[in-house]
């Protein structure tokens, strides 16, 4: 039976790509993903707004699928809006379903707390302008952005993006920093999971990536324990 253990709800920022690919393989058996798409058109103000006009009916769809969490997939959507909104949309998309809910910047928030990391080295695809609005953010929110490293792809290249330059951006970034306690991976589009352990093991710092934030999250709330082993440290914590 789809789902016996776990069904998640997941509302992807644009077309459900990688975050699907990745999802199934890193859940345990019998958990299952149901997916919608709020479409945004790319890393620019007027389509994070577009994009959030349609979550709502994104999540009432969902309400109707017997979800035992939701996800709000896409950093940048929430992020731009300043401080407080996440707290908003999240308490929205509970209204609705009536389960419990994240969205993607709250869960990478609460595995920095959890690794007790607060000093990140940032390895991504988004443009300056994206980057600088999320360095702010985290800082409104007391983390500290040590330093910034983007391959600089465009909104439709990043999920084809080689891992080697994640790897090495990751080097550089963890370099720049100096004394950065996590690596944050964001983006929900981006091929990250395949070198999560290498960038640990090499680096020995933790690795908080867009999807293994969410689910740790997820599978907290749900009660679900099992240790999840080869995605990195925080999916150990379980």
């Amino acid at each position: 039976m789809f789902g016996y253990r776990a069904r998640i709800g997941y509302i992807s920022p644009s077309v459900i790509e990688l975050n699907a690919y990745d999802f199934y393989r890193i859940v345990p058996k019998g958990v299952g993903m149901i997916g919608v798409a709020c479409m945004v058109g790319g890393w620019k103000e007027d389509a994070y707004k577009q994009a959030l006009a349609q979550v709502e009916n994104c999540a009432k769809e969902l309400s109707r699928r017997f979800c035992d969490f939701i996800i709000h997939g896409g950093a940048p959507l929430v992020l731009s809006q300043g401080k407080g909104f996440e707290a908003s949309l999240i308490e929205k998309l509970q209204t609705i379903t009536g389960v419990p809910c994240t969205t993607s910047i709250v869960a990478a928030m609460d595995a920095f707390r959890d690794l007790s990391t607060s000093r990140l080295a940032v390895v991504d695809p988004y443009p300056p302008d994206l980057n600088e609005k999320m360095v702010r953010y985290l800082k409104e929110w007391s983390f500290d952005v040590a330093s910034v490293v983007s391959l600089g792809t465009t909104f439709t290249e990043s999920s084809v993006a080689s891992i080697g330059d994640i790897y090495r951006a990751a080097k550089k970034a963890v370099k720049e920093a100096g004394n950065a306690t996590g690596i944050f991976i964001p983006c929900a589009n981006f091929p990250v999971v395949d070198v999560i352990e290498d960038i640990e093991t090499d680096l020995g710092l933790p690795v908080i990536s867009n999807i293994t934030s969410q689910l740790y999250v997820a599978f907290k709330a749900i009660g679900m324990r099992e240790k999840i082993e080869g995605y990195g440290k925080l999916m150990r914590l379980l």
